[in-house]
């Protein structure tokens, strides 16, 4: 987590940065498009080759997006950076993965033949990062299930496993409450950076209450 050079302020003014990564067609666009606060920036282009018959347009840069909590004690901002899951453009994620909090993985839990590559990439990117992980499994309902598919990507025992519907903004805002808990539970920083991280999570708690 950083805090931008702004003078005398500067301690009041936070930036929370996940890295929401994972396969063609898992659901990072989705999940992202649900928290962002503003419109989504992406670089979606049509879908070529056999993947065309499953996804019409994919994400060939990145997604970015953002949610913010500004109140007395200063302002939060949380940035959503979304990696292209085609493998040609694997590249990105290199340059998007600095400085980042927590690594979001979406995996397609109804999709068996993407997990394999998807284990290989997200062990290797952690492997890089050593940043908390929150494995995100789409399109699955049962707990136990997501923790097999967790575990066979190669997620470890204290690595947190959500499963999820992202076309739902409540599933998304537990994905990412679950990754801002596993950021402040392996914060490095001083204690004075907890406080702005559990307003971000009381924030998304809070839409998530009055959307029920």
């Amino acid at each position: 987590m950083s805090s931008p050079d702004t003078g005398a302020d500067a301690h009041d003014d936070h930036v929370v940065k996940l890295l929401v990564t994972g396969p063609f067609n898992a659901g990072k666009t989705t999940l992202i498009g649900s928290i962002s606060q503003t419109p989504v920036v992406d670089t979606d282009v049509a879908t070529t080759g056999d993947e065309a018959a499953t996804k019409q347009r994919t994400t060939v840069a990145m997604d970015f997006g953002t949610y913010s909590v500004t109140d007395d004690e200063g302002r939060v901002e949380l940035l959503m950076f979304g990696t292209p899951g085609q493998a040609r453009f694997a590249f990105m994620t290199d340059v998007m993965k600095g400085d980042v909090d927590a690594v979001i993985s979406v995996v397609d839990g109804s999709d068996d033949a993407s997990h394999q590559l998807a284990g290989q990439a997200m062990r290797s990117l952690l492997a890089d990062l050593h940043t908390p992980l929150v494995v995100a499994v789409n399109r699955c309902d049962d707990p136990d299930e997501a923790h097999r598919i967790a575990r066979r990507l190669g997620a470890l025992s204290n690595e947190a496993v959500v499963p999820c519907q992202l076309i739902h903004g409540e599933s998304a805002r537990d994905v990412v409450v679950a990754a801002l808990i596993a950021a402040l539970e392996r914060l490095e920083r001083p204690d004075s950076w907890r406080t702005p991280l559990q307003r971000v999570i009381d924030a998304l708690r809070r839409t998530e209450a009055v959307a029920a």
